[in-house]
């Protein structure tokens, strides 16, 4: 399994992250390398969408090891997107990413929305190109909430009225199963935001009855909300379940959704890829 490539500090803030987060950027990079370089020239306009941002790079805990995040590893690819719209709710990590932007691709067309996600949406319409006769529209886009309450349903499916793919990291093991007791409570509305319902609850007890843990039960209804907006929904078979590296402990699930078939084989590809040695493109 390759690495990601380590980098020299900056000055500018690095948020610190666990070891197992490199297998989640990576990724994210194999996917959006896929992605960009394959609908290059067949559609008009590729953005790329991060709706979690970040400072742009990461320092792996207990360690001196730098390596890019997200929004950095998207503009790193040979075919870069059209545009990049990155969204970030901490000012500090806002800043450090806008700075590291402007000072290493300062000919990149790059938006950049601060703010709460949730509550950015229409911002983040406005900024995606609207497509019309001749000019096709095409979005990746990169969900990584740190926890539930991070992200709202409701803001998926807004961002779907365009062409746009997701990955999503579902927090099912950092934070589902370990606050399962809040968030079955009638009064915590967590879960319904993030699932878009209230009504997990009876199918949360017969799963229970049947031996399913919370976090894989909120990962399969998940699926199932975004089959319900129009999204091929692949199955917890088809995510990537992370682990920590120390204790092995379930932390979330990468899920991967697409209107087209396509771009589940591209999922497929990307999942291979990740675990392989061999370059991404022969």
């Amino acid at each position: 399994m390759t690495k990601l490539p380590e980098l020299k500090d900056d000055g500018l803030i690095t948020p610190e992250i666990g070891a197992w987060g490199e297998e989640k950027y990576r990724l994210v990079s194999i996917y959006a390398k896929m992605f960009a370089t394959s609908m290059k020239g067949k559609w008009d306009c590729r953005v790329y969408i991060d709706l979690f941002a970040g400072a742009g790079r990461a320092r792996i805990e207990n360690t001196k090891r730098i390596i890019p995040a997200s929004p950095i590893l998207a503009l790193n690819i040979p075919d870069k997107f059209d545009k990049y719209i990155f969204c970030e709710v901490n000012p500090s990590n806002m800043q450090a990413l806008q700075e590291r932007v402007s000072r290493d691709y300062p000919n990149v067309t790059c938006q950049f929305i601060l703010g709460d996600t949730n509550k950015s949406v229409d911002r983040i319409l406005q900024e995606i190109p609207i497509p019309r006769r001749g000019f096709k529209v095409l979005c990746f886009c990169f969900v990584d909430p740190f926890k539930l309450e991070n992200l709202k349903f409701d803001t998926i499916r807004r961002l779907s009225s365009r062409f746009v793919d997701f990955l999503i990291l579902i927090p099912s093991g950092m934070d589902a199963h370990r606050n399962i007791a809040n968030y079955i409570k009638q009064t915590n509305r967590t879960v319904d935001s993030f699932l878009g319902t209230s009504n997990w609850r009876d199918e949360w007890k017969q799963a229970e009855s049947q031996g399913e843990g919370f976090g894989h039960h909120l990962v399969r209804r998940f699926g199932k909300q975004m089959e319900e907006i129009g999204y091929i929904d692949l199955g917890i078979e088809e995510t990537v379940h992370i682990r920590s590296t120390e204790k092995n402990l379930p932390l979330y699930h990468l899920a991967f959704f697409s209107r087209s078939a396509l771009g589940r084989k591209f999922w497929k590809d990307a999942k291979r890829y990740s675990q392989d040695q061999r370059p991404l493109f022969e």
